[in-house]
């Protein structure tokens, strides 16, 4: 049985922060009792540009990319880009030891 696919006039950016990877997307309802979801989000391809700062992740920095998006960045919402821009898809690939490129776009 297929499940109703709605848009709602719900928008990302009412909800969610502006550094969220999902403030582009659009909300919809989904199934018979209208669970609130976003569309289908596609990973962007990253490019090198030889411009990024490289680190090892120690320690403190196990599994915590906010961490080093704060430190970094100045701020925690960036998060994120660094897994995707390392090709990382959960914070538990995030590990002490491994050599990791921080973005210079964000």
């Amino acid at each position: 049985m297929t499940q109703p696919i709605e848009n709602s006039d719900i928008r990302p950016q009412d909800i969610m922060s502006a550094g969220s990877r999902y403030i582009k997307q659009t909300v919809i309802y989904y199934g018979e009792q209208r669970y609130i979801t976003f569309d289908l989000y596609l990973r962007p391809e990253y490019e090198v540009s030889g411009d990024e700062d490289v680190m090892v992740i120690t320690k403190g920095f196990e599994y915590r990319p906010d961490l080093v998006s704060f430190d970094y960045y100045g701020h925690v919402d960036d998060w994120w880009r660094i897994l995707e821009f390392n090709g990382m898809k959960d914070i538990l690939e995030f590990k002490t030891g491994i050599t990791i490129s921080l973005p210079s776009f964000i």
